[in-house]
């Protein structure tokens, strides 16, 4: 009976009322069995071991995909694998219980996928998000990481109508840019916005290219590149990897000042930079590493 009333609550009262059998079950046995009721199972994937040989802590990071729409992940670390992997449960089903807090946040939202099915056609007899290009949210970050650009910002603006007709407002800003998205639940109107954004920025370039921005406009566009350290530490936040520069204490060849830059990705990635300051070298490096998981993203 237990069973059957989970699979059809939604996916966070769900993982609410398994979250009861705690600590009679351990956290990964608990996200086991409540996502396993749903044809699917959590991926786990050790991402770094840190520490002396004797006394080393391991990373794991889990991730649910499938059923949720965007894809969620947590971290977790521990003395020992196990420990690692009941802390990385226990972190996602935290966040699949905080889905229901309406804390939008920039990524750690998750809506039930069955939103898109159960949207109305407006006035106009057209469903509005059904338009939008595939994942316009992935979409619009990876135009933002191809070309060096800050993330975009979501901030919910605004919620009204009776609760069985609600109308959300969210607002994805990115360098001047704002725009605005509306829908009956958080994820279209995110997506809305996403997308709306999307094509602001590409008409922009498309308009930069031919010759048609002024000055300011066009710097404008290319400002993110100033700031690539803040922009890979960004990603790596929104990713939940850490990012580690080292210093390297002697000069390059040609005088440059020298850094590696660590990512916790798996696998571990070291990229390199060099430039007349060690600022420089840090900014070359954090240009390396988007490089690279621009070309990891695409495999």
């Amino acid at each position: 009976m237990h069973a059957l009333m989970s699979e059809a609550l939604p996916l966070y009262e769900a993982a609410r009322l398994e979250m009861k059998s705690l600590p009679s079950k351990t956290p990964v046995s608990v996200l086991q069995e409540l996502l396993s009721r749903r044809g699917t199972t959590p991926k786990y994937e050790l991402v770094q071991i840190e520490g002396a040989v004797h006394e080393p802590t391991f990373r794991y990071r889990v991730t649910v995909a499938d059923i949720v729409d965007p894809i969620v992940s947590a971290m977790g670390t521990g003395r020992s694998k196990k420990d690692a992997k009941h802390g990385a449960a226990k972190a996602v089903l935290d966040k699949l219980i905080g889905a229901s807090s309406g804390d939008l946040g920039a990524d750690t939202q998750i809506n039930n996928i069955n939103d898109l099915q159960n949207s109305q056609p407006d006035s106009e007899g057209s469903y509005g998000d059904e338009k939008v290009i595939n994942n316009p949210i992935g979409s619009l970050q990876e135009m933002c990481m191809s070309r060096h650009w800050p993330p975009p910002k979501y901030t919910m603006e605004g919620e009204t109508g009776l609760p069985h007709e609600r109308q959300f407002t969210i607002v994805c800003a990115m360098l001047k840019y704002r725009q605005v998205g509306l829908g009956k639940s958080k994820k279209l109107a995110k997506r809305q916005a996403a997308h709306k954004m999307w094509q602001a920025l590409r008409d922009a370039t498309d308009e930069a290219n031919a010759g048609g921005l002024d000055d300011d406009e066009n710097t404008c566009l290319n400002d993110g590149v100033i700031n690539l350290v803040q922009f890979l530490q960004e990603i790596a936040s929104e990713q939940l990897f850490e990012v580690t520069y080292v210093d390297i204490e002697e000069k390059s060849i040609s005088g440059k000042c020298q850094c590696l830059v660590q990512l916790s990705t798996l696998p571990v990635a070291v990229c390199y930079g060099s430039g007349i300051t060690s600022k420089d070298a840090q900014a070359a490096a954090a240009q390396n590493a988007l490089e690279y998981l621009k070309i990891m993203t695409k495999k």
